[in-house]
């Protein structure tokens, strides 16, 4: 029996997500120094008007840590970290109490660290599953609300973005439970590839 199209879609994306985000939970456990494992990974294929909502609201104050894709496959990437979740991580990581909107120089570079490895890893399993080489730029890190950190990657993208692979996972420790997103924002382009290359049909 042929699969639905939605459905078929859906089960590529968690398979990755789930590959992405166990990799990632042992790299985070790595610099954080604590037993970390993906407890929850959920993942959606949403609209870019979808995604705000689905975060939590684009009012909410977060972390993100965003790229861009070089070479032929162009696509925004970002890894949002809900406030809660970004001011434990530093908080771990600095052993100093941590304030989002004052963060120290030690504090913004830790931050862009965990965001940065979460993002590397997630992207590994894309390029593993679709077999081609997927070339992060040097990433960058901001703290602001969600609507703004959204805009960040997709203002370097020459075409729009019509749908978005949005992956949402909990790394649970014994003592601590960090929450994190990640976004694929790709141009349309790249978004029929990821799907002709994984066995969906062209839309």
């Amino acid at each position: 029996m042929q699969r639905d199209g939605s459905d078929s879609a859906l089960e590529i994306i968690q398979e990755f997500a789930n590959i992405g985000a166990g990799n990632a939970a042992t790299a985070l456990a790595s610099l954080l120094d604590m037993e970390l494992v993906n407890e929850v990974t959920s993942c959606k294929l949403l609209t870019l008007a979808e995604v705000s909502a689905w975060l939590g609201g684009e009012e909410q104050v977060v972390a993100g840590t965003y790229t861009q894709l070089c070479g032929d496959l162009r696509s925004g990437v970002l890894v949002v970290f809900p406030q809660e979740s970004a001011e434990a991580l530093v908080t771990h990581l600095s052993k100093e109490k941590t304030d989002l909107s004052q963060l120290s120089a030690l504090q913004k570079s830790a931050l862009c660290e965990a965001g940065n490895i979460c993002l590397c890893w997630y992207l590994v399993a894309v390029s593993r599953m679709i077999e081609t080489d997927l070339i992060p730029a040097p990433p960058g890190a901001a703290v602001d609300l969600l609507g703004a950190v959204l805009d960040i990657p997709l203002a370097a993208l020459a075409a729009s973005v019509d749908q978005v692979i949005a992956v949402h996972t909990i790394f649970r420790g014994v003592e601590r439970t960090f929450e994190g997103y990640f976004l694929l924002l790709p141009e349309k382009d790249m978004l029929q590839t990821i799907m002709d290359r994984m066995g969906e049909p062209p839309g």
